[in-house]
């Protein structure tokens, strides 16, 4: 059920985040982030010097993180007001991700990945050989997991350092995910997804038929969840055999979102938002919006799905 819209008039592949007050914020090619309300009414526009791919981290006190193609890292406090930027040196299509002592990871078409202080002052970069589109995951003991298009995942400890780098046949744009037990998942533009042990050996991979540039999602069982460029969402157990798949209808650009009893959200270029069972894969329902589906949806605290749509729409989708 459509709970409401949003439409900024441009097309939007920012995924949405949401806030602690409920406020979900969304970027656009229109070069702005949106804050909007919980009823669908616009808190705040934000206007940066770029269309805005990355999708915005949002702090416990209501800091917005978001990057930006105008080379760009904007903090935006309470009622959209700039707190600081810092300039990169090429555009932004990482997502932010912000460490316990409030440290933002971001990587740039630049090669590098930057920590970043939350006074807006560089703690330090790392340069990769590759572009750094995948958006950065930090581990339990704060190490920081991130691709590059050069085929690596690195580790990096939360001084700079890296600690090791797992080697793919292709780019890694994926974005990582750290299970309970430090184990990392991350697809390639290979078509397989991995499963990396703590220590950099690898731990298992299991093959899809396309390449995978979105991020792995992981079920309180262990199960990991991705989509593939052939369409189809996978679920491989934690020993990386296939548990199921199943074909949407179009190729999967979105993550997959994990809704507390464990249903799979995920879009697709088709225009649908999808709705899986765990358990076998099925489609419990979808979700038609205007165009291609290139985001990732997102879960409020009372289970409404946001997603935006290239038709130039965030939508919310009642619980």
């Amino acid at each position: 059920m459509q709970k409401w819209t949003f439409a900024p008039g441009f097309s939007m592949r920012s995924s949405p985040a949401v806030g602690p007050d409920g406020t979900t914020y969304a970027g656009a090619d229109g070069y702005a982030l949106y804050a909007i309300d919980p009823n669908g009414n616009l808190r705040w526009k934000f206007t940066t010097g770029g269309a805005i791919w990355s999708s915005p981290a949002v702090t416990a006190n209501g800091t917005v993180y978001v990057g930006a193609n105008d080379k760009k890292l904007y903090a935006i406090g309470s009622g959209g007001l700039l707190k600081w930027s810092f300039a990169t040196g090429d555009i932004i299509l990482s997502s932010p991700a912000i460490g316990v002592d409030g440290t933002v990871y971001i990587g740039s078409n630049d090669r590098k990945l930057y920590a970043i202080r939350p006074n807006g002052a560089l703690k330090w970069s790392f340069l990769t050989e590759g572009i750094v589109r995948s958006s950065p995951a930090i581990g339990k003991d704060g190490t920081i997991y991130v691709g590059s298009g050069d085929m690596n995942l690195y580790a990096i400890a939360p001084w700079g350092e890296m600690k090791w780098k797992f080697t793919a046949l292709s780019a890694i744009v994926s974005s990582p995910a750290v299970g309970d037990d430090g184990t990392i998942y991350v697809g390639a533009d290979d078509q397989w997804v991995y499963a990396i042990n703590p220590d950099g050996s690898m731990k298992w991979r299991f093959g899809t038929g396309g390449i995978i540039e979105t991020s792995p999602a992981i079920g309180q069982d262990g199960v990991v969840y991705v989509g593939s460029s052939d369409r189809n969402v996978y679920a491989i157990n934690s020993n990386g055999t296939l548990r199921w798949n199943v074909a949407l209808g179009g190729i999967i650009n979105s993550s997959p979102a994990l809704g507390p009893d464990g249903t799979i959200y995920i879009g697709a270029d088709d225009g649908s938002l999808y709705a899986l069972v765990s358990s076998n894969g099925f489609p419990a329902w979808s979700f038609p919006t205007g165009g291609a589906i290139l985001s990732s949806p997102a879960i409020g605290a009372d289970g409404v799905l946001f997603i935006t749509s290239q038709d130039g729409k965030l939508y919310a989708i009642g619980p």
